[in-house]
């Protein structure tokens, strides 16, 4: 077994660590948002935002940085499927624009700076189609217009990138989702840095000769628990398909199918199957 080159950039430290360098964040969001004008300075602000009451519930963002026009970008990564997901997202964008409002000034027109929310996604979002990225954003529905450009949310899903080759990215976005999705099994140079040089900084950050003993050590607390919540999920959805396997196994029996069949249809042993008469 090859001995890890790089971080796994989906741990909670790996992520932050990478994007946490504002270099890579200007490059990664130039890539990403496309703007008018290439963003040349991000400053990482602070990732919580306190309720406006003690009875509202506060939010913790990954990551959290303003531009020069003061455009407000969250950035998450989501290593689990959640419950009511595309709701989480609106809520987190609303969080930052509400905190927006001048409070005590008469005057204040409504006017808002844009918050856009990028959520890395290491599945794929339930209820809609798989999708590498996915822009969102106010439209009117008769006439296809923009209603506001304030705010925008991207999902971008890293797991079919697990099974692609190198030559089968084409763009810049390929490349960040490619390695972002590969990272923790490379043995060799990180890809791209001919067409992105700043992939070469993001090796450099990335590599485990190259960090210190105490981020060593944050490092293996996050890989533990980012390995610990893999294992409680695929028990999940293990003991998920063994409940629809019972439930197609109680059906059959009713059907007066044979053991033998229910058994190859549903991948029980005969005792399982057995156990339910």
């Amino acid at each position: 077994m090859n001995t890890p080159r790089y971080i796994n950039p989906l741990t909670d430290f790996g992520f932050k660590k990478i994007f946490g360098n504002e270099d890579v964040m200007i490059a990664f969001l130039n890539d990403l948002l496309e703007p008018k004008s290439p963003i040349a300075h991000v400053t990482f602000i602070d990732k919580d935002e306190l309720g406006q009451t003690k009875y509202e519930r506060g939010v913790i963002y990954d990551l959290r940085c303003k531009c020069e026009d003061n455009t407000q970008v969250i950035v998450e990564m989501q290593n689990k499927a959640q419950l009511n997901f595309s709701d989480r997202i609106l809520y987190y964008l609303s969080r930052c624009i509400s905190s927006q409002v001048e409070t005590g000034n008469v005057e204040w027109d409504y006017k808002l700076t844009p918050v856009y929310g990028i959520f890395f996604l290491n599945f794929n979002l339930q209820g809609f189609k798989p999708q590498s990225i996915r822009t969102i954003q106010l439209n009117v529905n008769e006439t296809g217009e923009i209603f506001n450009e304030n705010v925008k949310a991207f999902t971008l899903e890293l797991t079919n990138y697990r099974k692609k080759d190198v030559a089968d990215c084409k763009n810049y976005i390929d490349y960040w989702m490619f390695n972002l999705a590969n990272m923790e099994t490379m043995t060799s140079e990180m890809p791209f840095q001919k067409e992105r040089p700043i992939f070469g900084k993001v090796g450099n950050i990335s590599q485990l000769i190259n960090m210190s003993a105490e981020e060593i050590t944050l490092y293996n607390i996050s890989l533990d628990a980012y390995r610990t919540n893999l294992s409680a999920m695929k028990n999940e959805r293990k003991e998920g398909r063994e409940e629809k396997a019972f439930e197609m196994a109680r059906i059959m029996l009713q059907d007066g199918e044979a053991i033998d069949k229910i058994i190859r249809y549903t991948g029980l042993t005969k005792e399982q199957v057995e156990s339910l008469i």
